[in-house]
Protein backbone atom coordinates (compact mmCIF):
# COMPACT_ATOMS: atom_id res chain seq x y z
CA UNK A 1 0.00 0.00 0.00
CA UNK A 2 2.86 2.32 0.72
CA UNK A 3 4.30 1.68 -2.74
CA UNK A 4 1.01 2.49 -4.53
CA UNK A 5 0.52 5.65 -2.48
CA UNK A 6 4.08 6.91 -3.11
CA UNK A 7 3.86 6.10 -6.85
CA UNK A 8 0.82 8.35 -7.38
CA UNK A 9 2.58 11.67 -6.49
CA UNK A 10 5.48 10.59 -8.71
CA UNK A 11 3.10 9.92 -11.64
CA UNK A 12 1.41 13.27 -11.01
CA UNK A 13 4.77 15.06 -11.11
CA UNK A 14 5.71 13.28 -14.34
CA UNK A 15 2.34 14.12 -15.89
CA UNK A 16 2.69 17.78 -14.86
CA UNK A 17 6.22 17.90 -16.28
CA UNK A 18 5.04 16.37 -19.58
CA UNK A 19 2.18 18.88 -19.79
CA UNK A 20 4.58 21.79 -19.25
CA UNK A 21 6.97 20.34 -21.83
CA UNK A 22 4.12 19.95 -24.35
CA UNK A 23 3.07 23.59 -23.86
CA UNK A 24 6.67 24.79 -24.27
CA UNK A 25 7.23 22.75 -27.43
CA UNK A 26 3.89 23.96 -28.86
CA UNK A 27 4.85 27.58 -28.23
CA UNK A 28 8.25 27.07 -29.87
CA UNK A 29 6.67 25.46 -32.95
CA UNK A 30 4.14 28.28 -33.25
CA UNK A 31 6.86 30.90 -32.93
CA UNK A 32 9.00 29.19 -35.56
CA UNK A 33 6.06 28.97 -37.99
CA UNK A 34 5.19 32.67 -37.66
CA UNK A 35 7.09 34.96 -40.06
CA UNK A 36 9.25 37.55 -38.33
CA UNK A 37 7.06 40.38 -39.68
CA UNK A 38 3.68 38.82 -38.88
CA UNK A 39 2.86 41.67 -36.48
CA UNK A 40 3.99 44.26 -39.03
CA UNK A 41 0.99 46.41 -40.07
CA UNK A 42 2.25 46.26 -43.68
CA UNK A 43 1.90 42.46 -43.84
CA UNK A 44 -1.03 40.90 -45.68
CA UNK A 45 -1.48 37.13 -46.02
CA UNK A 46 2.11 36.70 -44.81
CA UNK A 47 3.75 39.09 -47.32
CA UNK A 48 4.81 42.69 -46.93
CA UNK A 49 3.20 45.40 -49.11
CA UNK A 50 4.60 48.92 -48.74
CA UNK A 51 4.55 52.50 -49.98
CA UNK A 52 2.22 53.79 -52.68
CA UNK A 53 1.46 50.23 -53.76
CA UNK A 54 0.19 49.46 -50.26
CA UNK A 55 -1.89 52.67 -50.21
CA UNK A 56 -3.62 51.67 -53.45
CA UNK A 57 -4.03 48.08 -52.24
CA UNK A 58 -5.71 49.23 -49.01
CA UNK A 59 -7.97 51.63 -50.99
CA UNK A 60 -9.05 48.62 -53.05
CA UNK A 61 -9.99 46.60 -49.96
CA UNK A 62 -6.73 44.79 -49.18
CA UNK A 63 -6.86 40.98 -49.07
CA UNK A 64 -10.68 40.93 -49.22
CA UNK A 65 -10.80 43.34 -52.18
CA UNK A 66 -10.61 42.71 -55.92
CA UNK A 67 -6.91 41.86 -55.97
CA UNK A 68 -6.90 39.28 -53.15
CA UNK A 69 -3.74 38.30 -51.30
CA UNK A 70 -0.26 39.29 -52.46
CA UNK A 71 1.79 36.63 -54.22
CA UNK A 72 5.07 38.57 -54.09
CA UNK A 73 6.64 41.32 -52.10
CA UNK A 74 7.69 44.43 -54.04
CA UNK A 75 9.64 43.64 -57.21
CA UNK A 76 11.83 45.95 -59.32
CA UNK A 77 10.65 46.36 -62.90
CA UNK A 78 13.10 45.79 -65.77
CA UNK A 79 13.45 49.57 -66.34
CA UNK A 80 15.12 49.85 -62.93
CA UNK A 81 12.77 52.69 -61.91
CA UNK A 82 9.26 51.28 -61.51
CA UNK A 83 8.08 48.70 -59.00
CA UNK A 84 5.28 46.16 -58.82
CA UNK A 85 3.61 43.76 -56.43
CA UNK A 86 1.72 40.79 -57.82
CA UNK A 87 -1.56 39.72 -56.24
CA UNK A 88 -3.84 36.75 -56.77
CA UNK A 89 -6.04 38.65 -59.24
CA UNK A 90 -3.72 41.26 -60.73
CA UNK A 91 -0.69 43.47 -60.24
CA UNK A 92 -0.19 47.00 -58.93
CA UNK A 93 2.47 48.88 -60.88
CA UNK A 94 4.17 52.00 -59.56
CA UNK A 95 6.32 54.62 -61.29
CA UNK A 96 7.32 58.02 -59.84
CA UNK A 97 5.70 59.85 -62.81
CA UNK A 98 2.41 57.93 -62.91
CA UNK A 99 1.76 56.64 -59.37
CA UNK A 100 0.46 53.22 -58.33
CA UNK A 101 -2.30 51.61 -60.41
CA UNK A 102 -3.72 48.08 -60.66
CA UNK A 103 -3.78 46.13 -63.91
CA UNK A 104 -5.70 42.85 -64.31
CA UNK A 105 -8.10 40.82 -66.43
CA UNK A 106 -8.49 41.19 -70.18
CA UNK A 107 -7.14 44.74 -70.20
CA UNK A 108 -4.05 43.56 -68.32
CA UNK A 109 -3.62 40.66 -70.76
CA UNK A 110 -3.85 43.02 -73.75
CA UNK A 111 -1.43 45.47 -72.12
CA UNK A 112 1.10 42.67 -71.70
CA UNK A 113 0.59 41.62 -75.34
CA UNK A 114 1.85 45.14 -76.10
CA UNK A 115 4.87 44.68 -73.80
CA UNK A 116 3.50 45.65 -70.35
CA UNK A 117 5.35 48.65 -68.88
CA UNK A 118 8.18 48.25 -71.44
CA UNK A 119 5.75 48.42 -74.38
CA UNK A 120 4.61 51.51 -76.28
CA UNK A 121 1.69 52.10 -73.89
CA UNK A 122 3.97 52.58 -70.87
CA UNK A 123 2.83 52.51 -67.25
CA UNK A 124 -0.85 52.73 -66.20
CA UNK A 125 -2.12 56.20 -65.24
CA UNK A 126 -5.57 55.20 -63.99
CA UNK A 127 -7.53 52.29 -62.62
CA UNK A 128 -9.86 50.36 -64.89
CA UNK A 129 -13.00 52.41 -65.38
CA UNK A 130 -16.10 50.28 -65.99
CA UNK A 131 -19.57 51.28 -67.17
CA UNK A 132 -21.99 48.46 -67.94
CA UNK A 133 -20.34 45.96 -70.26
CA UNK A 134 -17.58 48.38 -71.27
CA UNK A 135 -14.34 49.33 -69.57
CA UNK A 136 -11.19 51.25 -70.35
CA UNK A 137 -7.87 51.95 -68.71
CA UNK A 138 -5.47 54.78 -69.39
CA UNK A 139 -1.74 54.29 -69.82
CA UNK A 140 1.00 56.86 -70.28
CA UNK A 141 0.90 56.65 -74.08
CA UNK A 142 -2.56 55.26 -74.85
CA UNK A 143 -5.82 53.72 -73.69
CA UNK A 144 -7.13 50.17 -73.85
CA UNK A 145 -10.87 49.83 -74.38
CA UNK A 146 -12.72 46.61 -73.56
CA UNK A 147 -16.28 45.61 -74.40
CA UNK A 148 -18.15 42.42 -73.58
CA UNK A 149 -20.53 40.95 -76.12
CA UNK A 150 -22.54 38.50 -73.99
CA UNK A 151 -24.87 37.60 -76.84
CA UNK A 152 -21.86 36.44 -78.88
CA UNK A 153 -19.95 35.02 -75.92
CA UNK A 154 -16.96 37.20 -76.78
CA UNK A 155 -15.17 40.39 -75.90
CA UNK A 156 -13.19 42.92 -77.84
CA UNK A 157 -10.29 45.18 -76.98
CA UNK A 158 -9.06 48.12 -78.99
CA UNK A 159 -6.23 50.54 -78.49
CA UNK A 160 -6.11 54.28 -78.74
CA UNK A 161 -2.77 56.02 -79.05
CA UNK A 162 -2.20 59.23 -77.12
CA UNK A 163 0.71 61.56 -77.40
CA UNK A 164 3.33 60.17 -75.10
CA UNK A 165 4.71 62.77 -72.72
Amino acid sequence: MTTATSARPRRDRIAASLSALTLTVGALIAAAATPAHADDPHTYCGLKVVGAIEERYVQMGGPTGQLGCPLTEELANPDGVGRRTQFKNGTIYWHPRTGAWPVWGDIGARWCQEGCERGWLGYPTSAELRVGNEAHQNFRCGTIYWQAWPERGAMMTRLSENRCS
